[in-house]
């Protein structure tokens, strides 16, 4: 355990290198949802502007590693391969977590203050939810791509492979839809959105340990 907070604690460490971006960045985003607030309730849309950026910004952790070449030098202390993957995808995980928590008492607090009140406030948080889900899918799909090819090389394995899995997703769906219309005629969309986020949940839970084993795998193959 302490191996993990030791790890958790380095990749916050790296973050201080541009603390200053983090910080500008927060105020851009506080301005620009206040002067959004006073047209439309873009509660929603700030919070998930919070998550997609700082979510996606631990991403950048890996960059730092492989310019160090940090895992030769870690893997010689008393350091398994495990915990280094575990420790990256709690790093992932914890980032896009509190990110979305920050993104929405920010959006929360601001638009009470500029309108008053937040429309459809559990609908909001729904979608908030959804979009947690999405950013954690490319993330899940990301970090093994990182582990196989690197960070610069795996870029584009990165784009291609999750827009891949999206078109065979959608192409598995029109083909129900084709041969089974009955059953999508019966689906209450109404009940299916009021109950995603324990959908989200199990989505969540799948992506990371789908993806945890999958980077593992690769990891343990690698020759450092």
């Amino acid at each position: 355990m302490n191996t993990i907070k030791g790890l958790l604690l380095k990749d916050l460490y790296v973050f201080r290198n541009f603390k200053g971006n983090i910080i500008f960045s927060i105020i851009m985003f506080i301005i620009l949802i206040a002067i959004g607030s006073m047209q439309n309730d873009i509660f929603t849309i700030g919070s998930i502007l919070f998550l997609i950026f700082f979510g996606m910004n631990s991403i950048s952790s890996f960059s730092y590693d492989e310019n160090a070449d940090s895992d030769k030098y870690l893997l010689s202390l008393p350091t398994t391969r495990k915990d280094i993957v575990l420790s990256k995808y709690l790093f992932v995980f914890l980032n896009s977590f509190i990110s979305i928590l920050v993104g929405i008492l920010v959006s929360f607090i601001i638009t009470i203050l500029v309108r008053g009140k937040v429309a459809n406030l559990g609908d909001s948080l729904r979608i908030c939810f959804l979009a947690f889900t999405s950013v954690s899918f490319l993330m899940c799909a990301n970090v093994p791509c990182i582990y196989k090819w690197g960070v610069e090389k795996g870029r584009m394995q990165s784009v291609i492979i999750p827009a891949l899995f999206i078109f065979l997703l959608g192409m598995f769906g029109s083909i129900l839809l084709l041969l089974f219309p009955q059953i999508y005629l019966n689906i209450d969309l109404l009940y299916v959105f009021k109950i995603s986020p324990y959908i989200c949940l199990v989505l969540n839970i799948l992506f990371y340990v789908i993806s945890y084993l999958i980077s593992y795998r690769i990891f343990l193959k690698k020759s450092i």
